[in-house]
C-alpha cells in the first residue's frame, strides 16, 4: 500500500481520500470474485468437476509413480555348470560362488602346454562354452593368470609374472573372439604370489598353474 501512495500526487489525495482508494480496491476484488463465480456457474458438469478437482489436494498433487523394483542380480553359476555339463566338459572347469561373484578355475593342462602362453587345441571347447553362457549376461569378467613358484628358465618370458599376464591375455582374447564384449573383459596376472596350494609338491604346483575367471556381481563391478 505504501508504494502505491507514494505514486499518488498530493492534490489527488485531497480529492480522493485514502478510505476511498481502499474502497475502490475492495470493490474491484469483489467484482472479480463474482465474475469468476458467474463463469463457474455457466460451465457444464465436466468443467465444474475439473474445477473442483483442482481444489482437492489429494487429487491436485498426483502421487509419483512407484520406482520400479531393481532387477534381482542373475547368478551365472547355474547356467555355467549346466552348459559345461551339457557339453561333457564339467571336469574341465571348477565353478564356485564367492563373495563378489563367481569363479571359474581352469587348470593349466586344460589351456596351455607347460611353460607357454599359446592356447592348446583342447582349450577351445571349454572357452567357447563359457563365452556362450556369459554372452548375454551383464557381468564384467576378470581373467586372472597364475603360476607356480619355480623360476622360468629360457623361453619368451623372463618371470612367472610375465607368463601369468600373457596367459590371462590369451584367454581374454579367445573369449572376445567367441563373442564376449571386450569392454566387459579385464586381464590380470598374479604370477606365483597367490597360490591355491602349497608349492612343495608336484600336485600343489599343478593346482597353482591355472587361469581363473572372476565373474563380478553388478554391484561389485
Amino acid at each position: 500500500m505504501i508504494p502505491f501512495l507514494h505514486r499518488v500526487a498530493p492534490e489527488s489525495m485531497e480529492d480522493n481520500p485514502l478510505w476511498l482508494v481502499v474502497l475502490c480496491d475492495m470493490m474491484t476484488n469483489l467484482m472479480l470474485f463474482f465474475l469468476v463465480m458467474y463463469t463457474f456457474s455457466i460451465q457444464g458438469p465436466k468443467a465444474k468437476a475439473e474445477f473442483e478437482r483442482a481444489f482437492r489436494l489429494e487429487e491436485a498433487v498426483e502421487a509419483a509413480p512407484p520406482a520400479p523394483a531393481p532387477a534381482a542380480p542373475v547368478d551365472p553359476a547355474p547356467a555355467l555348470r549346466a552348459a559345461l555339463a551339457a557339453a561333457g566338459l564339467a571336469a574341465e572347469a571348477e565353478v564356485t560362488a564367492v563373495e563378489n561373484g563367481v569363479r571359474v578355475r581352469l587348470r593349466e593342462g586344460v589351456l596351455f602346454p607347460f611353460g607357454t602362453a599359446e592356447l592348446a587345441p583342447r582349450a577351445a571347447a571349454p572357452l567357447a562354452v563359457i563365452a556362450g553362457a556369459l554372452k548375454d549376461a551383464p557381468h564384467e569378467v576378470v581373467v586372472e593368470g597364475y603360476t607356480d613358484d619355480r623360476p622360468v628358465l629360457g623361453g619368451s618370458y623372463r618371470t612367472n609374472w610375465e607368463l601369468s599376464v600373457a596367459r590371462a591375455h590369451a584367454v581374454l582374447a579367445r573369449l572376445a573372439g567367441e563373442g564376449l564384449a571386450p569392454a566387459r573383459l579385464t586381464a590380470a596376472g598374479y604370477g606365483p604370489y597367490r597360490p591355491a596350494a602349497a608349492n612343495d609338491t608336484e600336485e600343489g604346483r599343478a593346482k597353482n598353474r591355472r587361469v581363473e575367471l572372476l565373474i563380478l556381481r553388478p554391484e561389485d563391478e
